[in-house]
């Protein structure tokens, strides 16, 4: 069965719900990933959530993630992937196009992504959701989807393994059949997971440097907010 998958590469804006919080169902635990599901009121599209703990130094997996540019050389299904704007080093605008069995249309977003938590590389969140910007206008043939948001959540277990939570809150917008809909709850973010994790080893060398340079942020944070040690009294003199 064809797949498709919404290809979203990191970062980005706002804050989840509440009521994200709860809700969530087990829909499978295949290769060490696990995916869960959620029922969205008025939408034909379940929220979804995906997790794994993969081998892996944390601050490859934010660089690999953030790389907007070359996400089409590890997201299945991925036909574009490209920074518009860039804002900052955690904060962008970029724009994604997914294929689509036929005789579904592609789908495609611009998005605005921020990260948080780079500085103290033991919990980052990348968010992310899609905005209407006159930076790149809608493409014939192609639906531009309403509604699409969600997150990576990246957390450090040790120096070489990481945990990484992907969620997707979706509108796809046009026609699509129930059938595929359905598929996509467990596509999205299993194909995503799977991605990265099967990706990043090809790649670890190219990010060395980002890597060094967000570790030094790393050491300076962690040593700003390390609790002052405490200092040994000066021996007493002797009286005169």
């Amino acid at each position: 069965m064809t797949r498709f998958c919404l290809t979203l590469p990191l970062l980005l804006v706002l804050v989840a719900s509440p009521a994200w919080a709860d809700g969530w169902r087990k829909l499978s635990n295949d290769d060490g990933i696990l995916i869960e599901t959620r029922e969205v009121p008025d939408q034909e599209m379940p929220d979804t959530r995906g997790t794994m703990v993969m081998k892996g130094e944390f601050y490859e997996i934010c660089a690999l993630i953030e790389d907007v540019d070359h996400t089409c050389d590890w997201a299945k299904r991925c036909l574009g992937s490209r920074v518009i704007k860039r804002i900052s080093e955690a904060e962008m605008i970029f724009y994604s196009r997914t294929t689509a069995p036929w005789p579904v249309q592609d789908r495609d977003s611009v998005l605005h992504a921020i990260a948080t938590g780079l500085d103290r590389g033991d919990d980052v969140t990348m968010k992310f959701e899609s905005i209407t910007t006159p930076l790149f206008g809608p493409v014939d043939g192609v639906v531009r989807m309403p509604v699409l948001k969600g997150h990576y959540r990246i957390v450090r277990v040790d120096d070489q393994t990481t945990k990484i939570e992907f969620t997707v809150h979706a509108d796809i917008g046009g026609w699509i059949p129930t059938w595929l809909s359905k598929s996509l709850s467990k596509a999205i973010p299993f194909d995503t997971l799977a991605g990265i994790r099967r990706h990043l080893p090809k790649v670890r060398a190219k990010y060395a440097e980002k890597v060094e340079k967000w570790q030094k942020v790393r050491a300076a944070y962690l040593a700003a907010v390390a609790p002052p040690s405490a200092e040994k009294p000066a021996p007493a003199q002797p009286a005169p």
